[in-house]
């Protein structure tokens, strides 16, 4: 009777892979449950291909089955990748630590495994991959013949799995009217092909994968109720799977949890999931964060035009807006205590100042990974021809550079993608970014809105009430002993930007009421040599103030601002809480 090891095992994984691979497009193409974002076989790519890249193969079933389910647990990714993973960690749960074993035994393994998997989804659905992992259990348990050569066993699966495959249709009603099969459960039939294909020692290049640029003309029509795809991996967790699972239900849906030997990974559909990273802080340590805009990414695939806009977290620019025009958003790293968070997505200003009970470990900011920016143009260039990105300033944040140099690597294979230092920051950076959607819509060249706005970034001018200088001394925005000296006396400083975007105190006074009146004479002074062309107010947990800006600059200026908003926790590091700025374009 033949017998299943570890290198059997990886080489079942590894022609699994290839087939998904070859799939991943019209994996994508059909992927209209629990939401028509388009990503099933993008997820099951990377979750397959991080199993063979991060695992490590032993002659033994078990060492090489315990490896490769630790990489699902980190490298899963979406609903599909989370039920795929949670599939392959039943296995290990039941595999009972055996160097090798016979088909009898591994369809012992998949049937517990099902039962886990199942119970492992807060709303279990038929049709899905779900449907096809019970089947297959089922199969290989009652209706074949174990003594039959492997190749001949898995080869039965296969064809009696298309079966059911086509079955799924009529099991969902999302799948019934889009006339589709479901994308997940096609990729689980695909991995079962590839188990078939190893045994009969089919000659297959398992080394090559799909280029990244890759064409999806699937036309999504609803937006979810829920936002954002979000995913965490957590350690040393304190509470139950059980509890984790009732705690999740309160942020949103398509909640899966998936508990290894050291870790749960946990997913869900949720409108706030800095909220939920929040309460998970409280339970364990959160290692990653994974967070997909589904909206966005709707919105841009439906998109009619064929250029787009983009920016990063810095921009302080209301929601609204975004949505409005369709602007992406590149996050900014915010690390604390060992926890990397995503500025504006996973950490808001209200939870990273509660967090600071003391500043022995002050946050900090990173740019975004030059993976992360390089996956975002790729994804981008599926959708549009051009690519425009307005970024903080090059003196503020290394952000600008990492931008320019994945965005150099495809303009010399082509594309066109303009990046644009705003040499501002926060509010002015914001109005640069309404401008160029105002550009955008009167159809000028890229190139032709680049120069305008490089005119239109020598009149701004950011002004910065700071409640202290505390934050600043801390973040590092001000040099320590100034910031000391400051603090000592009492002093609050107006923060500004110098022409080439560097950051530099303006003026100073012993009250907000000093620095408020000194910021009204600047801007004053501007109103009557120049204009103001238009304005907005932003601040750090300090509406009330804002408010103050808004009702007294109304009335210096004439008109209302474009916004008011709240400043990014990237920048809310550095100016504190109480903050308040205006920024402004003068006339020419």
């Amino acid at each position: 009777m033949q017998r299943i090891n570890g290198n059997d095992l990886y080489n079942m994984f590894t022609y699994g892979a290839t087939y998904l691979v070859k799939e991943r497009k019209h994996l994508n193409e059909i992927n209209v449950f629990p939401v028509a974002d388009g990503d099933t076989g993008n997820n099951l790519v990377h979750t397959i291909q991080t199993i063979l890249r991060e695992s490590d193969v032993d002659e033994s079933f078990y060492k090489t089955l315990d490896s490769i389910s630790e990489s699902a647990l980190i490298g899963a990714r979406g609903n599909s990748g989370i039920i795929f993973a949670q599939f392959v960690n039943g296995l290990r749960i039941h595999s009972k630590e055996k160097d090798d074993i016979t088909v009898s035994e591994f369809s012992t393994m998949v049937e517990k495994s099902s039962i886990e998997t199942k119970l492992s989804i807060s709303n279990p659905t038929e049709g899905t991959m779900l449907t096809i992992i019970h089947e297959f259990s089922t199969f290989l348990k009652e209706e074949v013949d174990h003594s039959l050569p492997l190749v001949d066993i898995f080869s039965k699966a296969y064809h009696y799995l298309e079966g059911v495959l086509e079955k799924t249709k009529d099991m969902l009603g999302v799948l019934k009217k889009a006339n589709v099969v479901d994308s997940g459960a096609k990729g689980f039939l695909l991995f079962v092909r590839g188990i078939f294909s190893y045994f009969n020692k089919d000659d297959l290049d398992v080394t090559k994968y799909e280029n990244l640029t890759i064409e999806d003309s699937h036309i999504h029509q609803d937006e979810p109720e829920y936002r954002y795809c979000t995913e965490g991996l957590l350690e040393n967790c304190k509470i139950s799977k059980a509890d984790l699972k009732d705690i999740l239900q309160v942020y949103g849906d398509s909640i899966v949890v998936l508990e290894g030997k050291k870790s749960i990974r946990i997913h869900i559909h949720t409108n706030r999931p800095e909220n939920m990273f929040h309460e998970l802080s409280k339970i364990g340590h959160i290692v990653s964060q994974k967070v997909d805009d589904m909206t966005m990414d709707i919105k841009l695939k439906q998109s009619n035009s064929s250029r787009v806009l983009v920016t990063d977290s810095i921009a302080d620019i209301p929601q609204k807006i975004i949505d409005e025009n369709n602007v992406v958003v590149i996050p900014l790293n915010i690390s604390y205590k060992d926890v990397n968070y995503y500025d504006k997505l996973t950490i808001s200003n209200q939870i990273l100042f509660n967090k600071l009970i003391d500043y022995s470990d002050y946050p900090t900011t990173s740019v975004p990974s030059m993976k992360y920016i390089d996956n975002l143009f790729l994804k981008l260039l599926l959708y549009f021809k051009e690519i425009l990105v307005i970024t903080v300033a090059s003196e503020l944040s290394g952000t600008h550079n990492v931008i320019k140099k994945e965005a150099e690597k495809l303009q010399k294979n082509g594309k066109s993608i303009y990046v644009v230092d705003s040499l501002n920051n926060s509010a002015t950076q914001g109005l640069l970014v309404n401008k160029a959607i105002d550009l955008m819509k009167n159809d000028l060249k890229l190139k032709d809105i680049k120069e305008k706005l490089d005119d239109i970034k020598a009149r701004t001018r950011i002004l910065v009430c700071l409640d202290t200088f505390e934050y600043a001394t801390r973040s590092g925005r001000v040099p320590k002993i100034i910031g000391k000296i400051g603090m000592k006396l009492g002093l609050r400083p107006i923060m500004s930007l110098d022409e080439k975007g560097k950051g530099a105190a303006f003026g100073l006074s012993f009250t907000k009421k000093g620095i408020t009146k000194r910021i009204k004479k600047i801007v004053e002074k501007d109103l009557n040599k120049s204009g103001i062309e238009e304005y907005n107010i932003v601040h750090c947990i300090n509406f009330d103030l804002a408010k103050e800006y808004q009702t007294m600059f109304k009335n210096i200026i004439g008109k209302q601002p474009k916004y008011i908003s709240d400043i990014s926790t990237a920048t809310a590091i550095h100016s504190g809480v109480g903050s308040v700025a205006i920024g402004y374009i003068k006339q020419k």
